[in-house]
């Protein structure tokens, strides 16, 4: 069942409960949109339906794309208890005691798995990370040394790692790891990388998002493609395992997945995961990309040749070698007064939600303790992996409007240390926030240059948020020192200090709602941006006012 089938589901039994609402849209009807997975594990399951129902014409399972026939696809269970797991860690410098069973693959459940679902939201699906309508166009496939078959990739819906199929000759060398039991599954799981091994690829799908975006399709994804590494970078960590990012200028090639709509896919960021200890695997050589085929859609083709444009080695720092990941430790211990786990905190990470059905965010006004900003600046501070993100990050400036908070005055500080600064960054230097315009209602101004205002069918609270953050760069300045790539990069920069003020944020009891909905000329004036700054993300963080019955969906 796809995820809107589902939300669909669902939301028409809370209307059968009284609820109120006459009429639940589902995700979908905003525009159309690719399917949840890659189109060849729609054409399987198609094929695999067909099947058990003894129909005819899908009895040979064949399609006619390519000429080749696609397999029905493997799909190996991924393991129970993970939230009961992350239970007995403390947020943010907690780890598990001792050594897990599989480890690699409750990292990818700690990262990108369910939460929670709540029943009232149009966009009911709540993960470990934020996506824009949660349609999360970002998917995290697992290949590498070790592993026999063909690259699976993490389907949240099953719980499991589901086959890419391949061509038929292809398929038939493979041996199949899903025939037997559970338990003789995951033995064969464990058998094929140590549980521990194997190398990720995080691809994100502009289709996915509906076509009305146009060009705003490739910065949201890949501004998203910095959220997951983040995400998928903590959660290693919580489990142990050392991991390297190679990007794409030198990492996994897309023709590696051999997903056949390759013109609506990123390039991938290849992660690779080993235990302590171990030997790293090296980077595949990879040759430079040139550009795909056109796609007939000018914005899509747009999309397509700025994201194309890392494959061209930048002119400082050509063909950076793999970076290792190694950065909570750097947070410190709790700001929050107590130590919440680690499955409390994804549990409760939230995006300010509306009541029945509504759209938009919403919050309310109160004062707020200095641990919720200064362990928002602990987080944000975190430079990404790697030298070419640590030279980006440098370009990129993070400000941010607070208001009641305490040991702060209202107004306008920016980020300086830690990596970030513009003029100010310094890896060496510790993070502080360094005051620029000390003013008051400084949210209430934003409010007025938001794209989503207060309508009587959506919300909007940017007035009331404790802190609205912003990360912005010098564009020209970027892509003259590092190369046309680099603003595809600086999306990943943005990306990864955006999860991070969501964990600290659900840490607190605040909200935190990553949006690209600010007209970013407007904002310069009360922000005291240069003219030629241009906003990448800004994240909005407060109290939230509502909260609705959640259903819990971790396994």
């Amino acid at each position: 069942m796809t995820t809107d089938a589902l939300s669909r589901r669902v939301l028409r039994y809370a209307h059968a409960q009284g609820t109120g609402r006459s009429r639940f849209p589902a995700v979908s009807s905003s525009g159309p949109t690719a399917d949840a997975l890659p189109d060849e594990l729609a054409r399987s399951s198609v094929a695999d339906s067909a099947d058990s129902a003894d129909s005819a014409d899908g009895a040979d399972g064949a399609d006619g794309a390519d000429g080749a026939a696609a397999t029905s696809a493997d799909a190996m269970p991924l393991p129970y208890g993970t939230a009961e797991l992350l239970e007995r860690v403390a947020f943010p410098a907690g780890r598990l005691p001792e050594p897990v069973t599989r480890p690699l693959e409750r990292a990818l459940i700690t990262a990108f798995g369910l939460q929670r679902a709540e029943l009232t939201n149009p966009y009911f699906e709540h993960r470990s990370l934020p996506s824009v309508r949660s349609l999360f166009p970002v998917h995290a496939f697992l290949t590498g040394a070790g592993r026999a078959g063909r690259p699976r990739v993490l389907d949240v819906h099953r719980h499991a790692l589901v086959e890419l199929p391949g061509p038929a000759e292809a398929a038939a060398a493979v041996e199949v790891a899903g025939t037997g039991d559970a338990d003789d599954t995951a033995d064969a799981a464990d058998a094929g990388a140590a549980g521990a091994a194997g190398r990720v690829l995080l691809a994100g799908r502009y289709t996915r998002l509906p076509a009305f975006y146009g060009p705003l399709r490739g910065t949201l994804v890949e501004l998203e493609l910095g959220i997951s590494l983040r995400s998928l970078a903590v959660a290693t960590e919580l489990f142990g395992l050392d991991g390297r990012l190679t990007l794409p200028t030198s990492g996994e090639a897309l023709a590696e997945l051999g997903l056949a709509t390759e013109t609506e896919w990123t390039l991938p960021l290849a992660f690779d995961v080993t235990a302590p200890g171990s030997p790293d695997h090296p980077a595949a050589a990879v040759a430079p990309r040139t550009a795909g085929p056109l796609t007939g859609d000018a914005s899509l083709d747009e999309v397509l040749a700025v994201n194309r444009a890392q494959a061209a080695p930048a002119r400082p720092l050509a063909d950076p070698p793999a970076a290792a990941i190694a950065h909570s430790a750097a947070v410190g211990r709790s700001t929050a007064g107590r130590e919440p786990s680690w499955a409390e905190v994804l549990w409760e990470r939230g995006s300010g939600r509306m009541p029945r059905g509504l759209t938009g965010m919403s919050g309310r006004l109160r004062r707020v303790p200095e641990g919720s900003l200064s362990g928002a600046v602990a987080w944000a501070a975190v430079p990404p992996p790697g030298e070419l993100l640590r030279r980006v990050a440098e370009k990129v400036r993070v400000t941010v409007a607070v208001q009641e908070t305490d040991g702060f005055e209202d107004g306008v500080y920016r980020l300086h240390g830690g990596g970030f600064g513009g003029e100010g960054a310094g890896g060496d230097r510790a993070a502080a926030l360094v005051p620029h315009r000390l003013a008051s209602g400084v949210p209430a101004v934003l409010e007025r240059d938001y794209g989503y205002g207060l309508a009587p069918g959506n919300g909007c609270d940017v007035r009331h948020a404790s802190a609205v953050w912003f990360c912005s760069v010098r564009q020209h300045e970027l892509v003259d020192e590092l190369g046309p790539g680099a603003w595809t990069l600086a999306q990943y920069v943005a990306g990864w200090v955006a999860q991070g003020l969501c964990l600290n944020a659900a840490a607190h009891g605040l909200y935190a709602r990553p949006v690209r909905a600010f007209d970013g000329l407007a904002v310069q004036r009360p922000l005291g941006l240069a003219p030629d700054e241009t906003v990448l993300l800004s994240v909005i963080s407060g109290t939230p006012r509502f909260a609705g019955l959640p259903l819990d969906l971790r396994l």
